[in-house]
């Protein structure tokens, strides 16, 4: 039970007085408050209390759907700020990488600040203290260790500062009863709603002591986010300020007071003229750098999309707060600003799925992901330098409304006159270089104005999945504006999906106060059963003095050659100091180098491209030629960026082929469905005017033409303007195609996959004390390791060949608990598991690593072809009947998958090959098939998950088919390499180190 200690513990004057707006555009304090702290002992002599790990969701997110208007809003396709591609410059390797929370809070809210000599971070609702080598000084302790007013509270929604003009540390998150209909408090006033801080007596977290104060807000101060400014510690919250009972989103502290642990005061403000949408979260200013700001006219600023009712224009509004600590009901916020796209800020779509809360698809039936719509994310770093003042934030976006949802981050740099003034837009970017998800990002700005960008990166794709991995990107202050121009690094990648929609709900960067260049960034991973808080270390700045290097090789790139190329590179200075005069040299394959002299002058963290006088034939068609390029400078202090290296393919003209079918895909609901389809460049010619086509279930192609232009190496979805009729409850085989005349490889044309409309999804399962299947095998399915999510996963991909003449069958099923099975096929293709078509019946299974074998036998008529397999597994001893394929189990698990029914099946030529696997310590498999086969075969590799990490078609060479399969970048754990055709094939398991 959370108990709350109130005016007993301290002497509080807690009075709120409504102040009536004289002016629309401004207003007055309407909550004015005043706290004696309570002072606590150094926690190096306190006996912590453990941090608890029970798995628990914290704070349910105070929101309803973000509201739209259907049709509103600009822009309707492209956004024009989109960087699709990565920097080029080689990214900067890691300085350290360390975890500092293990625990399964959800969501876990990572925060964390660097000082002079610690780390503090913080989470949902514990923190830690590291020293800056990573070393733990206080262990994982319950926020409540800080004493005084933090008794008894751990609602959680943490912040850590640290205070760098001061050499101090906060440690915040809010108390009290948020208002829920139905539930929760049954009124928006609550005496216990308050914010909670602590700061520490000096600057050691540890060993120095802390003053605790509690700051009574009225309502909830849902999603608190802390700033600091020279005459007060600033907080925005997630407010709504059209409701008459809640007025104060904005707060300040009184910071000369708390540095001295004395009666600190708090004020709290509306924003007049604010116009959101359902959750929203404002910014103001977080100094950071030696130079304090003078007091007063503190920015607020909070994005506003034309697609909320009540805005005209996308737009950045910002406001000035001015408080009056001598008479504080002088104090006033004032709407300042609207920069919109006549100032620089180009049009942007910030709401996902029409605004609700679940938005990101995760593989398979993980739930989708909180883009976190609706907030300016923390912190925005604000820094003084001596021609201006910056400060950079960033947000989350839809890169394209017309396509399928893509998250990428928008990030701005707004700078103003040194002495004050209005601000501007100096430099826009909206960051998605490719088709993964980006987002939760955290942004900082080091003393150089240089700018370093961590976030989150995801996607869904089966064939080059990427679960919820932190990464971190950057830019030099010199270079092209409103492009991140650093390659992304990883900081740490998730082994399994995140389990909840909930993400986040934020992450962290801080700036390192001894240097004022190292980002130190604190993020959200996963584990099987953890959720994780991960700290990456980088900088931006230059390592040395002398470093120069080729960053990149510009041209030429895979496309149609010819016998005079050019070599054009980009010379980097990535050291402190300008150089001039050095040798640059290139190298294609084994040949000779060429060596010229750049005879400019590169600044320090400048590029400029070199184009080498001598040019070098590449005219063969379909050879890949290495170019190597690389700067030869005496003195250069790292060598290892001096060389850049590239594969050019010269391409065949035309080549082009449909990789990926992405609408439909299985539900309950289908319809009249348009298909959509990725189209793919794999030639060396852009291409239009050609021919796309689909089929379903093997009857006639619907041919359709593709109008644009299709460039090299691009992917483009194609929408079939005819729609088809999926409304029958039946599975669907779709197959689409490119057909173009001349095209140079036909087998990279097609792509097929099975969907079905199925009669029901039984979602919404807890597998909370692991019931449910862990591991799946059937004939040539091998499904290992299945994680859970909502209690439904769909397999439909994966499939198998069973023969009907055979007596029985075997499928093998493994869970950590006891558990009982059933399983269907769906011969008659209605998409309902009917009690005639159940083959196994409540089986049991007991808790061990042990598989459990059931036979069950298909029957001697059964329909050939495509059928759908239903499995599931559960504690029938709680509610729910396993029997029913269509009801939801308390605790369990239900899969779907595909089979193919054969009748009789001869050993073919492949099934008598050989194959045979070697693997070298750096992860290199060489794969050998010996077999009478002939024709051309598929090598395919999944993981445990079923997702396809490759896929080739190769051609036999003598008497066997070989391929070099690099696994050196994938995570360590059991992998399936299958050769084969589509309809049969031979699969062999690796074992990556």
């Amino acid at each position: 039970m959370v108990k709350y200690y109130l005016l007993p513990v301290f002497l509080l004057i807690f009075s709120i007085g409504l102040y009536g707006q004289t002016d629309p555009e401004k207003a007055g304090p309407i909550l004015q408050g005043v706290a004696k702290p309570i002072q606590t002992a150094p926690l190096s002599s306190k006996d912590l209390i453990p941090a608890t790990t029970s798995p628990k969701e914290v704070n349910p997110k105070m929101r309803t759907s973000n509201k739209v208007v259907p049709g509103k809003g600009y822009p309707k396709t492209m956004d024009a700020a989109w960087q699709q591609k990565m920097g080029e410059i080689p990214g900067k390797a890691l300085e350290l990488s360390f975890d500092v929370t293990n625990v399964s809070r959800v969501p876990t809210d990572p925060t964390g600040a660097v000082g002079p000599n610690h780390y503090v971070n913080a989470w949902n609702a514990g923190f830690a203290v590291h020293d800056k080598q990573g070393n733990l000084l206080l262990p994982h302790t319950d926020l409540e260790s800080l004493g005084g007013e933090f008794v008894g509270e751990r609602r959680g929604d943490p912040i850590v500062i640290y205070d760098q003009f001061a050499d101090r540390f906060l440690i915040t998150q809010f108390a009290g009863c948020p208002y829920e209909p139905g539930r929760g408090c049954p009124s928006k006033i609550d005496p216990t709603n308050a914010l909670l801080v602590a700061i520490s007596k000096g600057p050691d977290p540890v060993n120095d002591g802390w003053y605790t104060y509690r700051f009574p807000t009225g309502t909830f101060p849902d999603y608190p986010k802390f700033f600091v400014w020279s005459d007060g510690y600033y907080v925005t919250t997630n407010q709504d300020p059209e409701d008459d009972a809640v007025e104060e989103v904005v707060f300040v502290l009184e910071r000369d007071k708390m540095l001295q642990g004395a009666e600190a005061r708090h004020l709290g403000f509306p924003l007049p003229g604010i116009r959101i949408n359902g959750f929203y979260s404002p910014a103001a200013l977080n100094a950071v750098g030696d130079q304090m700001p003078p007091p007063g006219n503190m920015p607020i600023i909070y994005f506003q999309d034309d697609a909320w009712a009540g805005i005209n224009v996308d737009h950045l509004k910002i406001w000035l707060l001015n408080v009056d600590w001598n008479n504080p009901q002088n104090s006033v916020i004032t709407e300042s600003q609207e920069l919109d796209p006549s100032q620089g800020v180009t049009p942007f779509h910030s709401t996902f799925d029409g605004g609700s809360v679940m938005n990101l698809s995760q593989v398979g039936s993980a739930p989708d992901v909180d883009a976190l719509q609706g907030a300016v994310m923390w912190p925005t770093s604000y820094r003084r330098f001596e021609t201006h003042n910056s400060v950079v934030f960033n947000f989350v976006v839809d890169v394209d409304p017309s396509q399928v949802e893509h998250a990428g981050i928008r990030w701005y740099e707004l700078r103003q006159a040194p002495a004050g003034g209005p601000w501007s837009v100096y430099q826009e970017g909206t960051y998605a270089p490719d088709t993964d998800h980006r987002w939760c990002g955290s942004i900082g700005i080091d003393k150089h104005g240089n700018i370093g960008l961590g976030f989150t990166v995801m996607n869904d794709n089966f064939e080059d999945l990427l679960l919820p991995t932190l990464r971190y990107t950057g830019r030099y202050a010199n270079d092209p504006l409103g492009i991140m121009t650093f390659e992304e690094e990883t900081i740490v990648e998730s082994t399994v999906p995140d389990n909840s929609s909930r993400y986040g709900d934020y992450s962290h960067t801080s700036i390192d106060p001894v240097d004022n260049e190292t980002f130190w960034f604190n993020g959200e991973y996963f584990r099987p059963g953890s959720r994780l808080n991960r700290v990456g270390v980088f900088k931006i700045a230059p390592k040395f003095s002398i470093d120069v290097g080729v960053a990149a090789i510009v041209s030429p790139k895979s496309s149609t050659l010819g016998e005079e190329e050019e070599i054009t590179v980009a010379v980097r200075n990535f050291g402190s100091e300008s150089q001039s005069n050095f040798e640059v040299w290139y190298q294609v394959g084994n040949g000779p180098r060429v060596t010229e002299v750049f005879t400019g002058s590169i600044p320090s963290t400048a590029q400029v491209e070199f184009t080498f006088s001598e040019t070098v034939d590449l005219s063969q068609e379909g050879e890949t030629y290495e170019i190597s390029a690389a700067t030869d400078l005496e003195g250069d202090l790292e060598p290892s960026n001096d060389l850049h290296s590239v594969e050019v393919t010269n391409l065949p003209p035309r080549d082009i082929g449909v990789t990926e079918i992405l609408h439909p895909m299985s539900s309950t609901s289908l319809g009249q469905e348009n298909i959509v389809v990725a189209l793919e460049n794999f030639g060396g010619e852009p291409q239009s005017g050609f021919e796309v086509g689909y089929m379903l279930n093997q009857e006639e192609w619907v041919r359709e033409v593709f109008s644009g232009t299709l460039e090299v190496d691009e992917i483009e979805a194609f929408t079939f303007s005819r729609t088809t009729d999926f409304s029958t409850q039946q599975g669907y085989q779709i197959t689409a195609a490119t057909f173009l005349e001349d095209d140079s490889n036909p087998e990279n044309d097609e792509t097929e996959t099975f969907i079905a409309h199925l009669d029901c999804i039984p979602e919404g399962s807890s597998c909370a004390f692991n019931d449910g299947i862990n591991s799946f095998y059937l004939e040539e399915i091998v499904n290992e390791n299945i994680y859970c999510t909502n209690g439904y996963l769909n397999f439909i991909g994966f499939s198998t060949r069973l023969d009907r003449q055979l007596e029985s069958h075997r499928v093998g099923v493994q869970a950590p608990t006891s558990n009982e099975f059933s399983m269907w096929i769906d011969f008659n293709d209605n998409a309902v598991f009917e009690d005639s078509e159940r083959l196994v019946t409540s089986g049991t299974f007991s808790s061990s690593s042990v598989t459990t074998a059931f036979e069950f036998e298909i029957p001697e008529d059964a329909p050939l072809g495509e059928h759908l397999l239903r499995a599931r597994a559960g504690d029938v001893s709680y509610a729910g009947d396993l029997n029913d394929p269509c009801d939801v189990m308390e605790y369990g698990t239900t899969n779907d998958y595909t089979v193919i029914i054969v009748d009789g099946v001869e050993e073919s030529e492949l099934q008598q090959g050989e194959l045979i696997i070697t693997s070298s310590e750096e992860d290199i498999y060489e794969i050998t098939f010996e077999t009478a086969f002939q024709s051309p075969l598929w090598l395919t590799v999944h993981d445990m998950l079923g997702q396809k990490l490759v896929e080739n078609l190769i051609r036999k060479n003598f008497n066997s088919y070989t391929y070099t399969l690099d696994m050196s970048h994938v995570a360590t754990g059991v992998y399936l390499v299958r050769i084969g055709t589509r309809d049969e094939g031979r699969v062999a398991r690796i074992i990556v180190h």
